[in-house]
């Protein structure tokens, strides 16, 4: 059987780019479809991963000067 569903709780997280901040939680799931996170104010990416275990980031706060 695979390995889904949630297996943390997860925290804070800030884009290095621009600051903008976001909750993020991990779900582990069997396969993702993208192992890369962009920050939806600045565009770049925030993070990659290579595993089933794939965060999921919600934006809290935008920068001051976006």
């Amino acid at each position: 059987m695979p390995l889904t569903g949630p297996i943390s709780t997860g925290g804070t997280f800030f884009c290095p780019h621009c600051g903008a901040l976001y909750s993020v939680t991990h779900s582990r799931l069997p396969r993702s479809e993208s192992n890369v996170a962009k920050c939806v104010v600045c565009r770049q990416t925030m993070d990659k991963w290579d595993s089933t275990k794939v965060p999921t980031y919600k934006l809290i706060h935008r920068p001051e000067d976006a």
